[in-house]
């Protein structure tokens, strides 16, 4: 009897083809195989290795070591293959791609994205992040990568090395055009124009605005942005003479806000409105620069609570203090001075020290003290607090509340378009929190600099990808009048769809070859639901080219 030699083989394709659309549409993979050194030795190219480890981040995040097994489950390299994509083969991989111009590849990319996709670059966002290290890393001096330092770690761990990760996106959906990796103790002030030159050569022109934090109002890059013909918004730290300049101003003047938007409360629809006003300055900056001041209503009711919170706390100690007696006052002293720093209430309080007598009288003899016992008088020094509130000061501060200045070289549009501009910025946060969740980009556990960079180069072709996907999907949604669409789990609606939750819509999807032996006679495709036909359209991508690779 013949024994039946039909046999099935699947094949779970899940979002790749989409990655693979918009990998096509941006030649990277071309790209690749154009910039990067191959060597005729290699039995995996090392355009496809950096392929598969780019798709890799974007879909999955296996460790290095575990790529290949999944390189050959998603059906990317052939069985014979699977042995060769080792953790070695990635690394030296790696090293190729650090050695290439990565900065030709990085900026035909952004120019492709930037061309293919019609993406406005009238408008940037500049921010850094932490990426954190583990382990023993040396000094490195031989090498021209980011060298791994101590720093301002802004993932809470001083206690680890870390590279800075400049990230730089559009307005338009905070698509990345920029990205730089520099070494672990700089800091922003120093990196912002190097920054604005890249993007300028980038872009092909000076007269974007372009948006950052506080380290960007620094007198010497403000001005050269500015005699550039560039434009620029920023805040003004806590520690420029116009903030209390302005202190003062409003303890005896008025400001006429104006109301610039009203808002629903993002911590809850039933909690009180977020509400922004601005204000021109009525003076400028010292380098002549306008300053428009924003009060928020959110952040008005939030350093109340705070100050409100300090001083309880702080009084709460203080009273504990001034029902004890001390003998040393330099103790006393320094345990108030240290609670007052602790809590940032100097101010806030006005306190003394006492001095407390206390008289005391000894018998001068030993013995049973009888009527002609001599007596002598005990004096005691000792030393207590006394402490009231500074209400003038409190007072002073709380007229303050809510308020925080920009700064810009913006002088044609209103101070609530300048406004709008900077409330961007958080999406670019958003990048970052992409980076460090989804994409699980630290702890990064490689201990060569030149690959950790090469690698981090990679992340970010990746959020160029991912980005790309929101947008489109964001854009066409927005053209054809869609509020939502129900990508959440049970079928709930999604105003804002991200990559992450439109990929994760496909992971099931698979491919189903039925074969005769070694023959296949046929290709049995998943059919798609109705939600998935949906995305696949705002992707403007035809679900019969979905299984053509």
């Amino acid at each position: 009897m013949k024994k039946n030699a039909f046999s099935i083989i699947p094949i779970r394709l899940g979002a790749m083809p989409i990655i693979d659309q918009f990998i096509d549409k941006l030649g990277l993979e071309k790209l690749f195989e154009e910039i990067v050194p191959l060597d005729s030795r290699d039995k995996i190219p090392v355009y496809k290795t950096l392929s598969i480890i780019l798709r890799n981040i974007i879909l999955e995040r296996h460790p290095l070591y575990k790529i290949g097994e999944w390189a050959l489950r998603r059906n990317l390299i052939l069985p014979y293959q699977s042995d060769c994509m080792t953790d070695d083969r990635i690394g030296r991989s790696l090293d190729r791609l650090f050695r290439s111009d990565r900065a030709s590849l990085i900026t035909e990319v952004v120019l492709k994205a930037i061309e293919v996709f019609k993406i406005s670059v009238d408008r940037i966002h500049n921010d850094s992040t932490s990426v954190t290290l583990k382990g023993e890393y040396g000094n490195y001096t031989d090498t021209k990568a980011a060298k791994p330092k101590y720093g301002k770690n802004k993932d809470f761990r001083p206690d680890l090395r870390q590279l800075v990760f400049s990230l730089t996106v559009s307005g338009d959906e905070a698509v990345p055009i920029h990205f730089k990796v520099w070494d672990g103790n700089t800091t922003d002030d120093t990196t912002h124009l190097r920054n604005w030159i890249s993007l300028r050569n980038l872009i092909g022109k000076a007269d974007f605005t372009y948006v950052a934090d506080s380290k960007l109002c620094v007198r010497e890059s403000m001005l050269f942005i500015d005699t550039e013909g560039g434009k620029f918004v920023t805040v003004v730290p806590e520690t420029r003479i116009e903030i209390g300049r302005f202190r003062n101003w409003i303890q005896s003047h008025t400001p006429q806000w104006k109301r610039a938007s009203h808002e629903v409360n993002p911590r809850g629809k039933n909690l009180p409105p977020r509400i922004f006003w601005t204000f021109d300055s009525p003076f400028c900056s010292s380098e002549g620069f306008r300053i428009i001041w924003v009060k928020s209503s959110l952040k008005q009711i939030d350093d109340e609570q705070r100050r409100t919170g300090r001083i309880t706390l702080c009084e709460e100690k203080l009273s504990e203090i001034a029902q004890k007696k001390y003998r040393n006052k330099e103790k006393l002293k320094k345990e108030v001075e240290s609670l007052l720093i602790h809590y940032h209430t100097n101010s806030y309080f006005d306190w003394k020290i006492s001095v407390v007598i206390e008289e005391q009288y000894k018998q001068s003899r030993r013995g049973r003290p009888d009527k002609d016992s001599k007596y002598r008088k005990i004096i005691k020094k000792q030393y207590q607090l006394v402490w009231c509130q500074n209400s003038q000061q409190i007072l002073f501060d709380s007229r303050y509340d809510g308020i925080f200045p920009l700064i810009s070289n913006i002088n044609d549009v209103s101070a609530g378009s300048i406004l709008k501009m900077y409330k961007f910025q958080p999406r670019l946060e958003k990048r970052f929190e992409q980076l460090k969740t989804v994409y699980k980009i630290a702890p990064v556990f490689l201990k060569n600099p030149n690959r950790i960079e090469a690698l981090l180069t990679l992340y970010f072709f990746a959020l160029v990808i991912t980005s790309l996907i929101e947008r489109t999907v964001r854009v066409s949604m927005k053209s054809k009048n869609i509020d939502s669409i129900p990508i959440y789990p049970e079928e709930r609606l999604c105003k804002a769809p991200t990559a992450d939750k439109i990929l994760h819509l496909f992971d099931d999807i698979r491919l189903q070859y039925i074969k005769d032996g070694k023959k296949i006679i046929q290709k049995v495709e998943d059919e798609f639901s109705d939600i998935q036909k949906q995305v696949l359209k705002l992707l403007k991508i035809n679900p019969k080219s979905f299984f053509s690779n």
